[in-house]
């Protein structure tokens, strides 16, 4: 689990301050880690007299241009052809400096306007470009001369890297027009910018690079607390069977409760049962289309886990019932979904049980419409889901504070998981970016309920059961990146094979 910081601009500050770093001594290790991205798609020993590779460097007035006239002067050195365009004149005295020592050492020089003609006469031998226009701490909108140098070098089909973040994006990942980055590059530290739904078409594969100290000094805990935390495969924790005298009860018993379309339940009801729930019963309706799934009218006794919401119906007739039953069930843990977020008693439902972190047994798995709706049901006000989709990490906050008894799964590009940790005294953010666009499927959300259900039944806590089921979702996905032909059945078989 690595740590992700809204902005590292104090950590560079004390970086300084304690380590004797200078700025400019900084500078010089974040253009040498910009070196290495670079050649090598550029450098072949081979070729090097016969293949001049021409280098683009697009760079602004601040310390982040001052990076790309320091990563030009280097590779120079390599006798590539390097070209900066100047974005902006500079305007940070680093960025004046750099820029100097760039035309000393022989780099060359074109500007915005001549920038067209300059792509047209090398487009040929330009193959990468590399985007030192703004970095951290940049705020929308995009200055028009920016705006139209990311237009014109979209333009090229060559390797495209950023220095920090990609030029567009601000310090939440929003942005509308954006330099598309085959790699980023970035200084110090992770930072949320780069884990945004937009930041994923933008980003490409994320590099961090040191600035002079290691991580640990860089991000030293005890001063700098983390914004949110990036998952990885290694906290996903499958439900493999230790105990060998066992029965199917050991493993619980997940009730899904169907409704009027029971398709989505059905999928959800055969998550559960590949994911190692010992047992599951449809409820609601009288038959199961799965061999290994029972159906019942009523909820079990000996239900352990329930699922609520999955293809409910909007109407919610029986909502209250299902309710009443968690109310009077508190050892139950349960995980709500879809429909049931349109119910307009949930907000005194989730008030009566899920304010308090002393009994987290709630997961919530809503996608930006549904959350938009709960947020409206919820009296925190009007959302669009775009709105949803840029603000989401401080209204996941936001909702979780106030219902400190949820674990909120809010899916997209990247999944948000939120809950209150009493431990640290505030909301803890986790970002699951490791899902793929095959996910963008009826059906796929429904299999995530389920899998949560499964793993609520099994004992686990909510909050594990939340991180290991969205990972599961996520690198199950892995297969069929890009693909179409993803479906909720080949998920789960996916699923299954998880080692």
């Amino acid at each position: 689990m690595k740590k992700i910081f809204f902005d590292s601009r104090p950590m560079d500050k004390r970086a300084r301050e304690d380590f004797g770093l200078t700025e400019e001594l900084m500078m010089e290790n974040a253009a040498a880690a910009m070196e290495d991205a670079v050649t090598p798609y550029v450098f072949h020993e081979s070729t090097r007299y016969i293949d001049r590779p021409h280098v683009l460097i697009l760079c602004g007035a601040g310390n982040n241009g001052a990076d790309g006239y320091a990563l030009a002067r280097r590779l120079v050195c390599h006798e590539f052809c390097v070209t900066c365009c100047v974005v902006d004149e500079p305007k940070s005295e680093l960025c004046k400096l750099q820029k100097k020592r760039a035309e000393l050492s022989g780099v060359m020089f074109t500007d915005l306007y001549s920038l067209d003609d300059f792509i047209e006469e090398k487009s040929f031998d330009i193959t990468v470009v590399v985007d030192c226009i703004f970095g951290a701490g940049f705020r929308q909108p995009l200055p028009p001369n920016a705006e139209a140098v990311l237009l014109s070098v979209s333009k090229i089909d060559c390797r495209k890297i950023s220095c920090d973040i990609p030029t567009g994006l601000d310090a939440y990942g929003n942005g509308t027009i954006v330099f598309k980055a085959d790699e980023t590059v970035t200084m110090g530290s992770l930072k949320l910018a780069l884990y945004s739904d937009r930041a994923k078409d933008c980003t490409g594969k994320i590099t961090l690079a040191n600035l002079g100290i290691s991580k640990t000094n860089f991000e030293h805990e005890s001063k700098f607390q983390p914004d949110a935390y990036l998952l990885e495969e290694n906290e996903m924790t499958l439900p493999w069977r230790k105990k060998q005298n066992a029965n199917k009860g050991t493993f619980g018993h997940a009730a899904i409760v169907s409704g009027e379309k029971p398709g989505a339940a059905n999928i959800a009801a055969n998550a559960a049962i590949n994911f190692g729930a010992g047992l599951v019963t449809l409820t609601g309706i009288d038959s199961s289309i799965f061999m290994s799934i029972m159906a019942s009218k009523e909820l079990p006794s000996n239900t352990s886990a329930l699922l609520l919401g999955s293809g409910f119906g909007r109407s919610n007739r029986y909502a209250e019932k299902y309710l009443s039953y968690l109310k009077e069930n508190k050892k139950v843990p349960f995980v709500l979904d879809a429909d049931i977020f349109y119910y307009s008693g949930i907000k005194k439902f989730l008030e009566e049980n899920c304010r308090d972190e002393k009994n987290s047994r709630c997961i919530l798995t809503p996608h930006p419409k549904e959350f938009s709706v709960l947020l409206e049901n919820c009296g925190f006000g009007v959302f669009t889901t775009a709105q949803i989709v840029e603000q989401r990490y401080e209204l996941a906050k936001k909702f979780t504070e106030t219902f400190k008894g949820c674990i909120l799964i809010l899916k997209g590009a990247t999944t948000t998981i939120a809950h209150w940790s009493a431990k640290e005294n505030r909301t803890c953010i986790y970002l699951n970016p490791h899902g793929t666009n095959a996910l963008a499927k009826a059906g796929s959300g429904d299999v995530l309920a389920g899998l949560c259900t499964a793993l609520l039944a099994q004992g686990y806590n909510a909050i594990n059961a939340a991180i290991t089921a969205s990972l599961a979702h996520s690198f199950a996905s892995k297969k069929y990146d890009g693909s179409f032909a993803l479906t909720p059945e080949k998920l789960i078989d996916e699923i299954g094979a998880l080692k």
